[in-house]
């Protein structure tokens, strides 16, 4: 008998797993947004952040409003810490900038010999408080 609900609550464990699991698949798939430069996008506090780190290191943050419609924070303070695969750290401040081609964006010191990168966090000063937001790039994404 006791080995039979060991057996019942194994499989109802698995069963749940996978299905918390299928859900938030579908959850990611549904709120995933079509980037104009071909970063990495992460939504926090009613807006969105495109996150590139272009071949030369160069990081640049593209933000957009909820209806991915670009917007100019030219007061904002923005840091970057980026690690690499191999498990070096990087940190640069990132500082407005509205390029003709580009549109306005956030951009920090070109990273020298950063060719690709695991977890980023983009820290934005928004009104009094800090507001994090964590990137993961996976080989090929974002280039």
């Amino acid at each position: 008998m006791i080995a039979m609900r060991k057996i019942l609550f194994l499989t109802a464990a698995i069963v749940i797993s996978l299905a918390g699991k299928a859900f938030s698949d579908v959850a990611e798939k549904d709120h995933e947004h079509k980037t104009s430069h071909g970063g990495v996008v992460q939504e926090a506090e009613g807006m969105h952040a495109e996150l590139l780190i272009d071949k030369s290191g160069q990081p640049k943050v593209y933000l957009y409003d909820e209806a991915m419609k670009p917007l100019e924070h030219s007061d904002m303070r923005a840091k970057l810490t980026v690690k690499s695969h191999d498990g070096a750290q990087h940190e640069r401040d990132l500082n407005f900038s509205k390029d003709p081609k580009e549109g306005p964006l956030l951009k920090g010191e070109p990273i020298k010999g950063l060719t690709d990168w695991d977890t980023a966090v983009v820290s934005l000063k928004l009104k009094d408080s800090w507001t994090h937001l964590r990137f993961s790039h996976h080989t090929g994404a974002g280039r």
